[in-house]
């Protein structure tokens, strides 16, 4: 607790700053702008830390509050140039090409390589997709050697989809969760069901599985494994799993591994489904098997069962993505679940229930046993970490971080999948407030799993930002803090109704502050930290994000600090960059 002689001190400098901010925006806005040469955060949205340095809290160019913790975000909507071009194709490929440095200097300990997917193709010829989940993916890296220089690449993922709609010079009919146009016919139904029965249009995240190569994963079992460097396809592939029958079909996986907090290993799970039903089979009934996933000397991925959690009278769940401790796995099954209604259209098959409680299964990575927690219903995606604690009474927890819906009352009754549809993303007279409300308002929520008393509780966030009608996801943390404990997250600020207006928020869990950044027409995508080799704080790195121009379209790299998010680093790209979903950065590649 901060004394009132704190107290007063702070406002001192706190009044002291907003007097120097007011002069830097009022008496010397051209010599500012020299320079900076333009490259630097405006002052309406400049980042100012709390004198004592602990969280801070963005202020406009009218000031600040005094003793504000939180991040300020624009609601300003005639600022805002709409960034559609982050939700167009690009056909545009590029090898290695040398970036510029348009501001600062690269970190002279950056040594590795950020890797980002997302879609990349939405039409051609005569059939066309609108949803950034089904358009044919594309990879970029930006890669920083010992040298200094920094280089650039980007590729279609050259999928057996993505072959067979350059042959045949139009998109070819696959399963889909927005809409597609035309609809595939009775005979492409067919195709996609037997002939795709294992897609390969991977666009959602990148994960270094093994040492062939990247790897890119989508909400399936099957993976794709590119080169390092070229980004050229290498292999298609199910890691083989050490548990499944011949009878037994897999089916779905998360989208996000995790990585294990001591051995490195990934974890993810399969849906198993027994065709007889037992008869044969080892298992009864369709279920998660979660598995440790490892490569062997031959240089393939074996997946080796650590346990099951079953689905019970066909309550399958969207698990996006699951955590785990030193000895466990966290499987969250939120309240979003999938009807089995349509074997292509599959956006009529995810829906959300109020009705349906959130699981949180916990098992053991030592001999497979589960315990299960069970809340009211919640909406998340991502997690930010799960960790192993002990209570006052010596009682062992598990933590478990989301992003949540701050209320799921008014959840709207269609395919939330309409939320990714580029019509709408593009509408500058459509309104979220009106059709997604619940959408529009999240909360950080702490799940906290007492192992000894089987209680379940939920610690709610205090929601750290302004405004509140933020969407605030695509969370990223320093990676040598999966599965312990840890204090800062950083994450993807979106506000749709002022012209999907993007920023960049890093919470401190631990005191309960954020810090933000945020430059009119300047859009940042998800946020990825990459720590300083000999750093000892948790947040000694930096973070990066590909960030659009809505103005010229064009799209560059932003390195910040991540300790209080100053723009270190810009590098032109020479391309325009969708936008992009989910990244990774790998040392030393």
């Amino acid at each position: 607790k901060t004394s009132q002689n704190n107290i007063t001190e702070r406002k001192r400098k706190t009044y002291f700053g907003m007097l120097i901010h007011s002069l830097k925006c009022s008496l010397f806005p051209i010599l500012t702008a020299l320079i900076a040469l333009s490259l630097t955060i405006s002052c309406l949205t400049q980042v100012i830390s709390t004198p004592d340095g602990g969280g801070g809290g963005t202020c406009d160019a009218y000031g600040c509050e005094a003793e504000s913790v939180y991040a300020r975000f624009s609601e300003n909507t005639d600022e805002w140039v709409m960034p559609n071009a982050l939700f167009e194709s690009n056909l545009e490929e590029v090898s290695n090409a040398i970036l510029e440095i348009a501001y600062g200097n690269i970190p002279t300990w950056l040594d590795g390589t950020l890797y980002r997917v997302g879609p990349g193709l939405y039409e051609l010829g005569n059939r066309r997709v609108n949803n950034m989940v089904d358009a044919l993916s594309k990879v970029h890296r930006w890669s920083f050697g010992k040298n200094g220089e920094a280089t650039f690449t980007s590729s279609f993922l050259k999928s057996s989809i993505y072959n067979r709609t350059r042959d045949s010079e139009e998109l070819v009919a696959i399963r889909h969760l927005g809409q597609m146009h035309p609809p595939a016919s009775k005979m492409e139904k067919l195709k996609i069901m037997f002939y795709d029965s294992l897609p390969d249009n991977n666009n959602i995240a990148a994960w270094e599985l093994g040492k062939s190569g990247v790897t890119i994963t989508a909400e399936s079992h099957v993976y794709i494994d590119v080169d390092y460097r070229s980004l050229n396809f290498q292999k298609k592939y199910s890691a083989k799993s050490d548990n499944t029958g011949m009878f037994e079909s897999e089916f779905l996986s998360a989208s996000h591994f995790w990585r294990h907090p001591s051995s490195g290993d990934s974890i993810n799970y399969k849906i198993v489904i027994p065709l007889d039903k037992g008869i044969l089979s080892k298992n009864e009934g369709p279920a998660y098997h979660l598995y440790r996933y490892k490569e062997n000397s031959e240089g393939d991925i074996d997946a080796k069962f650590v346990g099951r959690v079953p689905i019970e009278n066909g309550d399958f769940r969207v698990v996006h993505t699951l955590g785990a401790t030193e000895n466990y796995i966290v499987l969250p099954r939120f309240s979003l679940f999938v009807d089995f209604n349509d074997p292509v259209d599959l956006g009529q098959n995810i829906k959300f229930s109020s009705s349906k409680p959130v699981f949180m299964d916990v098992v053991s990575l030592k001999d497979g046993s589960r315990k299960q927690f069970t809340f009211d219903a919640h909406e998340s995606q991502h997690i930010f970490n799960s960790f192993e604690r002990y209570n006052d009474n010596n009682e062992l927890e598990i933590v478990v971080d989301y992003p949540t819906l701050d209320s799921v009352d008014n959840v709207p009754d269609k395919n939330i999948f309409e939320l990714l549809n580029i019509e709408t993303l593009t509408n500058p007279d459509y309104r979220y407030a009106e059709h997604w409300e619940a959408y529009t308002r999240f909360r950080i929520r702490r799940f906290i799993l007492n192992m000894d008393t089987g209680a379940g509780r939920i610690y709610d966030y205090p929601q750290m930002w302004f405004p509140k009608n933020l969407q605030v996801e695509f969370p990223y943390i320093n990676d040598a803090y999966r599965g312990l404990p840890y204090c800062f997250v950083y994450l993807q600020t979106w506000h749709h109704d002022t012209h999907n207006a993007m920023g960049i928020m890093k919470v401190d869990m631990c005191r309960e502050t954020s810090i933000g950044w945020q430059e009119v027409n300047k859009f940042p995508v998800e946020p990825v930290f990459a720590a300083r080799p000999d750093g000892t704080d948790e947040d000694d790195g930096i973070i990066m994000s590909p960030v659009l121009d809505s103005t010229n379209n064009s799209t560059s790299l932003y390195i910040w600090d991540a300790k209080n998010l100053e723009v270190l680093t810009i590098l032109s790209t020479p391309i325009t960059v969708p936008f992009t979903l989910h990244g990774v950065w790998i040392n030393g590649v």
